[in-house]
């Protein structure tokens, strides 16, 4: 029964998602124009034969301004910008971090759908707080379970003494997101509840 609740739960979080909405483009390019013009008098760059970078961040608003007529937004954004003497190894750190950033969010998303469970009478507190422990266990699992993403920001700025600073957004569906972690979330129920789960499976709860 517990994790038939956090299906339950999530799924029709999942399904307000699906309204559809469009972003404001006025406000998405006032916003990256303010920030590529901020970003570019710091001294940050593209790499050769991407995108302009006020390109970039118009995308980068728009996924993260997109929300559906609920107010629920349509896209995770990650971000990061770590420090590393040499290019490639600090890309390749900003988009593992971004990923990260991402798995936060989603995190923090189906615990407060959890939480809300218990005000709603659908689980008691010890049930929804095993649940949010499988939740905050599953980081790892969760990141490697997030498909491909592709940045939507990436910039890098030299530094005076000589390392690169690499800026990265990406952005990932929020649907998606919500059903890859609830996947993973069934299986640690699974693997270390399972006795407990399959006792609340012959409950109905309809």
């Amino acid at each position: 029964m517990k994790k038939s609740i956090l299906f339950a739960l999530i799924s029709a979080f999942v399904f307000s998602l699906n309204v559809n909405a469009e972003c404001n483009q006025k406000e998405v390019a006032r916003l990256a124009k303010k920030e590529a013009k901020t970003l570019k008098k710091e001294g940050w760059k593209t790499a050769p034969g991407a995108l302009p970078l006020q390109a970039q961040l118009e995308d980068a608003y728009c996924k993260q301004l997109d929300k559906n007529e609920l107010g629920i937004s349509k896209f995770f954004v990650g971000s990061a910008q770590p420090i590393s003497e040499f290019y490639d190894a600090a890309k390749i750190q900003a988009q593992s971090l971004a990923r990260f950033d991402i798995v936060s969010q989603i995190q923090t998303e189906m615990k407060g759908i959890i939480e809300n469970s218990v005000g709603n009478k659908q689980l008691s507190a010890d049930e929804a707080a095993s649940i949010n422990q499988m939740i905050m266990k599953s980081t790892e699992k969760i990141a490697g379970k997030l498909g491909r993403t592709s940045p939507l920001v990436e910039c890098f700025l030299k530094l005076p003494n000589g390392n690169t600073q690499v800026m990265i957004r990406l952005a990932y569906p929020t649907t998606q997101a919500l059903e890859e972690a609830k996947g993973v979330v069934r299986e640690q129920l699974e693997a270390e509840l399972k006795e407990l789960a399959e006792k609340f499976d012959k409950i109905s709860v309809k």
